[in-house]
């Protein structure tokens, strides 16, 4: 007890401001062995009667030292040990009163699943699957909320089970994003879904098999940021970065909720989104303009112009064309300008810029253009002079 008590100290010294204090309290923890750190920093932790710091502290450092040591260590206990740990783990998630610690509980449990997958993809650790599916569907929120934690820290904790669980995850995330009396169970089931697309990204069949968990996650994008929480729309960012094909059947309604929800939060969003949509759907963004008789005077962009559809669609398009060249990019851009400017609306002439901004991607790279500015010229005056007919015989 009396070293316990003392190494209690010790981990409230580790958080001190002073920093000779906490250097000297490093370099004391530093000398205490792998397996005496893993005892006591478990106790730690489970001691409800130590300050709340100090546990939150304990869990931190045992997480590490799971994280960074875990061959040098875990291998080493005895078996007795080792099911004493994951037994306390679980038990302290079923019991602990503090969603703080309950959270950094489940971090641990995240991280030692991760490293109890063995080179076989088999988890040595099945009690903690079994506690998966029984948490998610308790009536305890706090255990709904403590699953979804766990899977969304470590959504490869099925090992080489999941595709035999691939269908009770998707009813257990659906089940979770359709909880209409918990707002926060729905947030954590949408995260979770995402961290399970992005560490499947290249499996198409499974992003196939779970494309209709996305108007869910759409939903917990719109709910979470009027909550001025942003976590879920950085999943969605992190998704149309990584695996863009997820969204693409629903790229519209995808845009439409980012610009809906969050403007300023969803502007990154929008950019990464809008990089993986069709050229022509790129072109339709920039004729997206409002009427403003005072714009073409104005010297500067206001900064509501910097968020619009036209220079989203516009900026997008140059980043493909910057990472494609515009040896491929160009055909495809005077293939649909044509047709949008058989198309009598005015605003439609503004993609006619469009050439010479990829053009000059072009330049920029040093490989010249097939198209020359005169042959651009040509087939704008015969595409207007078309218009221009139309419009007269109407």
């Amino acid at each position: 007890m009396a070293e316990q008590q003392q190494f209690y100290l010790l981990l409230g010294n580790l958080m001190s401001p002073d920093n000779n204090v906490r250097k000297q309290s490093e370099e004391t923890y530093d000398t205490i062995p792998g397996q005496t750190k893993i005892t006591f920093l478990l106790h730690a932790v489970r001691d409800p009667s130590a300050a709340e710091e100090v546990r939150q502290m304990a869990a931190v450092l045992l997480r590490r030292l799971l994280s960074s040591s875990f061959e040098e260590i875990y291998p080493g206990l005895t078996v007795d040990m080792q099911t004493a740990i994951k037994t306390e783990l679980l038990t302290s998630i079923q019991q602990e009163a503090s969603p703080n610690i309950r959270k950094k509980v489940c971090d641990i449990a995240a991280e030692l699943s991760r490293n109890l997958i063995d080179d076989d993809g088999n988890n040595q650790w099945p009690e903690v699957l079994k506690f998966l599916f029984d948490s998610v569907n308790s009536d305890n929120v706090g255990l709904r909320e403590a699953a979804l934690h766990i899977f969304w820290n470590f959504p490869g904790i099925f090992g080489n089970q999941q595709q035999h669980y691939m269908d009770v995850i998707k009813r257990m995330l659906v089940q979770c994003m359709q909880d209409q009396a918990n707002p926060q169970i729905r947030t954590l089931a949408a995260r979770a879904a995402s961290s399970f697309v992005l560490s499947n990204e290249s499996n198409s069949a499974l992003l196939k098999h779970f494309a209709d968990l996305l108007p869910g996650i759409l939903q917990a994008v719109n709910e979470s940021c009027y909550q001025g929480d942003d976590s879920v729309l950085k999943s969605l960012v992190e998704i149309a970065d990584t695996a863009p094909k997820y969204l693409r059947p629903n790229l519209e309604a995808t845009l439409s909720h980012v610009e809906e929800t969050h403007r300023r939060c969803g502007s990154e969003c929008r950019q990464e989104l809008i990089c993986v949509c069709p050229v022509p759907q790129m072109l339709a963004m920039m004729v997206d303009l409002e009427e403003d008789e005072d714009w073409a005077m104005a010297d500067e962009l206001e900064d509501d112009d910097f968020d619009s559809n036209a220079v989203a669609g516009e900026s997008a398009l140059d980043r493909i064309a910057c990472g494609l060249g515009g040896k491929i990019i160009l055909p495809l851009i005077k293939h649909h300008i044509r047709q949008m400017l058989q198309n009598c609306e005015y605003m439609h002439g503004e993609n006619m810029q469009t050439p010479h901004r990829e053009a000059r991607n072009d330049l920029c790279t040093m490989r010249p253009t097939r198209y020359p500015v005169a042959h651009w010229a040509a087939f704008v005056k015969q595409s207007w002079e078309k218009n221009l007919k139309k419009i007269i015989a109407y």
